[in-house]
Formats: C-alpha cells, sequence, structure tokens
C-alpha cells in the first residue's frame, strides 16, 4: 500500500510537469525561475509547506518581478497560516502584501487579481465575524479589486455571486447595498444563466420556494452539475437529507471535480449533532462515512485536502470521547500535511491547484454549503 501511495505520488507529480512543460509559465523570464516556482509548488502539496516558502523568498529575492513567485508564495503563506487561525489575521496581511507584488509585476493576470479579491474577502468577512466597526471599509476594497477583474475577464461569475450575497444578505451598517446587489445580479442574469440564478436566488424573499425554484431549473436543465448542487442545497437546509444527498450524487457524477460535496454531506451531519450532543455518537458514523466517500474517491484528493479531511474525523471522535481514534486520524493528518486548516469550514481548492491553472470555483460565505 505504501509503495502503491508512492508511485501515486509521483504519477501526480509527473502529470503537473508535463502540463507545465506544454502549457508554460510565463510571468517569469528565465526557465530557472520557473522551475523553481514548480519545486515549491510540489514541496507543498507533499507536506513541506515551510520548506516551500524559503524556496519561493529566495526566487523573489534572486527575482522580484517574477509574478507567479510572489502568487504562489501568496498561497503558501496562508496554506501555512491556515494551522493557527489565531495568526489568521497578520498571516491574511502578508498574504495580501504578496498578491499585490503579483499583480504589480503582472497586472493583466486575471487569476492574481481574482485570488487577491478573495484575500480581501476573507479580511472582510473576518471583520464581520469580529463586529469591526470598519467591515463596511472592506467590501469596498473587495468590489473594486473585483471590478477591475471583470473589465480584464469577465467569466469570473463567482465573485459576482459573492457581491450580490454581501450586498444582499447584509444590513447597510455592515455593507450591504441592494441597489448594488440587484446590479450584479441582472448582470449575471445576462451573462450566464446558472450564475444568474443563484444570485437572483439570494435575493428572493424567506417565504418564496426554494424547492421549486431549483427543481425547474434543474427539470429544464438536467445535465448541468451547478443545478443539481444548488437543488442539493436547498434540500440540505430544508433538512432533508437524502434528496440533497441524490441531487449532490448527481453533480459529482457530471462532473467529478464536485467530489467535495462529499464533505459538505458530513458537515451537515457534524451540524446535526452539534446541536443535539447526545446524538453525537451514533450520527458520527454516518459523517465519517460521506467523509471516507471523499477520501477514496477516484481521482483520488489532493494531500492538503485529505489532511483536512483526517482533522475533521478527528474532532468527530474526540467529541464523542474516542481520544485514541481521535490522535490516530490527527497523526494520519499531520504525515499528509503539518499546516492542515483545523477549522470546520473545508479549504478553497484554488489554494491547490498548479501555480498556471485558472479553476472556477463558487463558495458562499454567509451560509455554511
Amino acid at each position: 500500500m505504501k509503495t502503491r501511495k508512492i508511485i501515486s505520488k509521483l504519477s501526480l507529480i509527473t502529470s503537473i510537469i508535463i502540463a507545465l512543460l506544454f502549457t508554460g509559465i510565463t510571468s517569469c523570464s528565465g526557465q530557472k525561475d520557473n522551475k523553481e516556482v514548480l519545486n515549491a509548488y510540489q514541496l507543498r502539496l507533499s507536506g513541506h509547506a515551510d520548506s516551500a516558502k524559503v524556496l519561493l523568498l529566495e526566487i523573489t529575492n534572486k527575482n522580484p518581478e517574477c509574478a507567479i513567485s510572489w502568487f504562489e508564495l501568496c498561497r503558501t503563506t496562508q496554506h501555512i497560516g491556515m494551522a493557527n487561525p489565531r495568526e489568521i489575521k497578520e498571516n491574511l496581511n502578508e498574504a495580501l502584501e504578496y498578491i499585490n507584488l503579483a499583480v504589480e509585476n503582472d497586472p493583466k493576470n486575471a487569476q492574481y487579481l481574482s485570488f487577491k479579491g478573495e484575500i480581501q474577502t476573507l479580511m472582510f468577512y473576518m471583520a464581520l465575524k469580529f463586529q469591526d466597526k470598519n467591515a463596511s471599509d472592506y467590501i469596498t476594497n473587495v468590489e473594486e479589486t473585483y471590478n477591475s477583474l471583470f473589465q480584464l475577464d469577465n467569466s469570473y461569475y463567482e465573485h459576482k455571486i459573492s457581491l450580490v450575497e454581501f450586498f444582499g444578505g447584509l444590513p447597510e451598517e455592515m455593507g450591504g447595498n441592494l441597489d448594488k446587489a440587484e446590479k450584479y445580479a441582472q448582470e449575471l442574469e445576462k451573462d450566464d444563466f446558472i450564475s444568474g440564478a443563484k444570485a437572483r436566488e439570494i435575493l428572493m424573499p424567506q417565504d418564496a420556494d426554494y424547492e421549486i425554484y431549483w427543481e425547474e431549473i434543474v427539470t429544464k436543465m438536467p445535465q448541468n452539475a451547478d443545478a443539481h448542487q444548488a437543488l442539493g442545497r436547498v434540500y440540505l437546509f430544508n433538512e432533508k437529507f437524502d434528496k440533497a444527498y441524490n441531487e449532490y450524487q448527481k453533480a459529482i457524477d457530471i462532473d467529478q471535480t464536485k467530489s467535495v460535496l462529499y464533505l459538505d454531506l458530513g458537515r451537515y451531519y457534524i451540524m446535526m449533532a452539534m446541536q443535539n450532543q447526545a446524538s453525537m455518537d451514533s450520527i458520527a458514523p454516518l459523517a465519517e462515512e460521506q467523509f471516507n466517500k471523499y477520501i477514496n474517491f477516484t481521482p483520488e484528493p489532493l494531500d492538503p485536502m485529505k489532511a483536512w479531511t483526517y482533522g475533521t474525523i478527528a474532532m468527530i471522535y474526540r467529541r464523542t470521547g474516542n481520544k485514541e481514534l481521535s490522535m490516530e486520524f490527527i497523526d494520519k493528518a499531520k504525515n499528509l500535511d503539518p499546516f492542515y486548516s483545523p477549522a470546520f469550514g473545508k479549504p478553497n481548492l484554488r489554494l491547490y491547484n498548479p501555480p498556471n491553472e485558472v479553476i472556477h470555483i463558487q463558495s458562499y460565505y454567509l451560509s455554511p454549503f
């Protein structure tokens, strides 16, 4: 089993190298810098984020104009910082400094602007969480960054949905602005049907029938994975787990990258148990079952995501009083990634994709799924 795992990791690294050889990394002038950035990325994903950061600091010191090295340094810094939530503010400030340098050296790179906006969004979210009186100032920064991004590439619909969520879901004193929410929702409805539907859902009245809304869309678009996911999410909120599971499974069958939905199903069970601690013993196996579906999925998840999953399973057993099994899963997590996040929310997959690969992931900040 150990040999097979090593071979699997080598295959992953080989595939990444081949992909990069064909696509190229154009943010640095020298092939040596490009190769070293890739080496740092590989180090990080194999459980050595601290060594990766040292290497990236050396690269940026030698070639401060290498935008992709600043981008990877930003992601590595955030990765390391997730291990210590108490220092998240300082960590995000440092990560923002690095992504600003990436944008400065490659201002036409939409991916860097997108990631800068995500860092600023996390800062805004933390300001909301800790009831910062200046929270509304943070959303101004987020909007400015995303509007610059949309001028370069308007296909980042996920960020417009986030703007609709914040402007439409928060009171004015915390940055809410219904006129802006409506503006972005209408833009999304014009550009992309499903993204527009998600935005419109956010602005629907609380007593609206969200199930019928998405059931009708799924009927019209039965092969759209996002539509099935959206319907499953509504079922979860209405505590209809079986229906939610069926919709999530359909989404995964259509789009394998959505295997992370198993993590949301596991998290749902944990949330149910947290509301009734006496049910933890009976619910824990149900949550672990969903997490194991993710861990054992093909293609195999990346090690940092597996580490977070093992860490969350460890939390379940700790709450059931099984300290021995809890420590066993903590060891599994740390062996894969010593810097795995102990937070309940699952990590953003954009932290772990190859540094020159663009992926679009939409998530919600004001709701757990």
